[in-house]
């Protein structure tokens, strides 16, 4: 069986309609459900296409279909997120252990680590963690 233009139109707008809004995911479950429709064994396109959302979970699970591609991908976000947050936090205290541990022991350049370990805490690890706590929060109310 050959799709039309207006059928392709048709199975399109039911997507749209019934929940995937990404244009990726849109234009891969479309392309999905055509192909389905053109190696159904079905002559009838209302019989083939019921078909075809039925292997798909029915219209119910477009909206989980997107709801999941959505999480894995923040998912990689949130680890990139957290790998830079961990990093971060790790350099400036290092840096701040180290500048007073050069205090303690009265070597040179102690106050310039210090001042150097505390602004990159203060600037760069607060805001980034901050930012990735509000994240975190976002996405467990999704």
């Amino acid at each position: 069986m050959i799709l039309s233009e207006q059928q392709i139109e048709y199975i399109s707008d039911n997507l749209k309609f019934y929940g995937l809004t990404t244009e990726e995911l849109h234009s891969d479950v479309l392309d999905h459900i055509c192909s389905l429709i053109e190696n159904s064994e079905h002559n009838d396109f209302d019989t083939a296409y019921k078909e075809a959302i039925k292997n798909f979970g029915g219209y119910n699970e477009m909206r989980a279909i997107e709801r999941d591609t959505y999480l894995l991908i923040a998912f990689r976000k949130n680890m990139k997120r957290q790998k830079i947050v961990y990093l971060l936090g790790l350099i400036s205290s290092m840096l701040i252990c180290f500048g007073q541990f050069f205090k303690i022991m009265h070597w040179p350049g102690a106050s310039i680590i210090v001042t150097l370990g505390f602004a990159l805490f203060t600037i760069f690890f607060l805001p980034v963690y901050f930012y990735h706590r509000y994240k975190l929060f976002y996405a467990k109310n999704l």
